[in-house]
């Protein structure tokens, strides 16, 4: 999945679900966790093996369940410590969705499917990329940016305005014009 794609399959549910339960939008907040957390994986994987070769997949560290789901269940637990486990179990859904996203072809697949053995790395073998660049990626097409450019920027706009009005900021104080 493209990041735009991994950013809808996790905040479609989230939108729906706080739609919902709490009869209004999510909040801001859970948006911009929603936003790190499902791009987190390919910041991780994709640079360090399409940019500095130090991993054979861009689909191997930050999306193998053996690493991160310990992670992840970690980082709820001290969360829920400190009384912040409903942002960090917004964080975990996200962050797992990215590779329910990655890795759903195991569904049709099973363990035929060629990146099968990545989600389970370093129990087992991680298989390497077929076109390990950013640039084979990129289709050139300047127009196939254009619906995810839109998509992330009202998602930022409606983060930002959320908070500035949850935070109680009405305006930016701008200092008045020269005359």
């Amino acid at each position: 999945m493209r990041p735009p794609e991994h950013l809808a399959f996790a905040l479609i549910p989230l939108i729906g679900y706080t739609l919902v339960r709490y009869r209004r939008p999510p909040t801001g907040y859970a948006m911009l966790y929603v936003v790190l957390a499902t791009q987190l994986p390919d910041l991780i994987d994709k640079p360090l093996a399409w940019t500095f070769g130090i991993i054979p997949s861009g689909r191997m560290l930050a999306h193998s369940i053996v690493l991160s789901g310990p992670l992840l269940c970690l980082g709820y637990l001290l969360a829920l410590r400190r009384g912040r486990g409903r942002p960090a179990a917004v964080f975990s859904l996200a962050y797992l969705s990215h590779l329910v996203g990655d890795f759903y072809p195991i569904l049709t697949q099973g363990t035929d499917y060629y990146f099968f053995p990545n989600l389970f790395w370093p129990l087992l073998e991680a298989n390497p990329d077929h076109t390990p660049s950013f640039a084979a990626h990129f289709s050139g097409d300047l127009s196939s940016l254009l619906v995810p450019l839109v998509m992330f920027s009202l998602v930022m706009c409606y983060i930002v305005g959320d908070i500035l009005w949850r935070s109680g900021t009405k305006r930016a104080d701008l200092p008045s014009p020269p005359l």
